[in-house]
């Protein structure tokens, strides 16, 4: 026994118990499926990250020099993958997904895992690439810093979304 069950059955208790004293009648949750669909919903964090980290980057462009201008919006959109990243594990997973009745309950539960931990992480890291980015965008407009030093900044939040997105592919 793990040190989470005695806490997720209590939850699951509660939820149950608030669930039976309900005025709609006949209201009845199949636990599996309930996960999957809210990890399946996690993975907008992944989308929210990348909209983030997107603002966060696209408004340091603003303020850079027009003739360096194009330099920072190649900076600029590397959180977006991080979005990319979310849709793509979404899309796999709901393809597992197709047939209920033939599905076995862990695959359910994979769903869950591999949903949570890329939704969280790419939410993580879209938002703090954004946050590097504007800080290379920064430093391209000050001349103390080339394209390439930033890229290669920016890149090091995005391999723990690629790590998620990995780990997600191996779960399932």
């Amino acid at each position: 026994m793990t040190v989470l069950q005695p806490v997720l059955s209590t939850v699951m208790d509660f939820v149950s118990t608030t669930i039976a004293a309900s005025p709609i009648e006949g209201l009845q949750i199949n636990w599996n499926h309930f996960l999957a669909f809210l990890g399946l919903g996690m993975l907008g964090l992944g989308l929210s990250g990348s909209a983030i980290g997107l603002a966060i980057a696209g408004s340091a462009v603003a303020g850079v020099r027009e003739e360096k201008r194009g330099l920072a919006l190649v900076v600029s959109v590397l959180p977006g993958t991080q979005g990319l990243y979310s849709f793509a594990v979404g899309f796999i997973l709901m393809g597992k997904l197709k047939d209920f009745a033939k599905v076995p309950p862990e695959v359910f539960l994979k769903v869950f895992a591999a949903s949570m931990v890329t939704g969280i992480a790419c939410l993580m890291s879209g938002w703090w690439q954004g946050v590097v980015c504007a800080s290379g965008i920064k430093a391209i407009n000050q001349d103390k810093m080339s394209v390439g030093n930033a890229l290669l900044l920016a890149v090091l939040p995005e391999f723990y979304a690629i790590l998620a997105f990995a780990l997600a592919f191996m779960w399932t």
